[in-house]
Formats: C-alpha cells, sequence, structure tokens
C-alpha cells in the first residue's frame, strides 16, 4: 500500500501568501491598465514589465522599509525543523 501523504509544511516567516502574491499581481495589472489609458506611452513593451516588477517586488520592499523590517532576508543557513 502507498504510504499516507504528510500535511504540507508551514511557510517560513515572511514568506507572502497565495493571496498576497494574487493581490500583487492584480494590483499591478489594474494600475498598469487606468495609468495606460491616459498616458499612451505606457502601452510599450518595455514599460509594462517593468512596472510589473518594480509593483510586485517595490511594493512589499516599500512596506518593509516604512515598518523597519530588512528587505533582504537574513543570511546564514535555515534549520530543518526535523
Amino acid at each position: 500500500m502507498s504510504e499516507p501523504s504528510r500535511p504540507a509544511p508551514l511557510p517560513a516567516p515572511g514568506t507572502p501568501s497565495k493571496y498576497v502574491d494574487f493581490f500583487l499581481y492584480a494590483s499591478a495589472a489594474v494600475t498598469y491598465i487606468t495609468l495606460s489609458i491616459y498616458n499612451k506611452w505606457l502601452l510599450d513593451w518595455i514599460v509594462g514589465p517593468f512596472w510589473l516588477v518594480a509593483w510586485v517586488w517595490g511594493l512589499p520592499a516599500l512596506v518593509k522599509l516604512v515598518r523597519r523590517r530588512p528587505v533582504r532576508p537574513p543570511r546564514g543557513r535555515i534549520e530543518d525543523p526535523e
């Protein structure tokens, strides 16, 4: 017989959830489309991907800076809980 499946491990502290990721990508799309309606120069193959990366990476980094948390994860080995 097959071995029973193990429950999924809990995410590391500070790891964004699926909902946060969805919110970031959805808000990036909504803001890009909204701003590009009024500024046609935003409809570009270079500006669009840059906007997405800047929004999805920059917004959480900005929130961490405001909350005075480190933007980069601490260096060192992650220890296995088992």
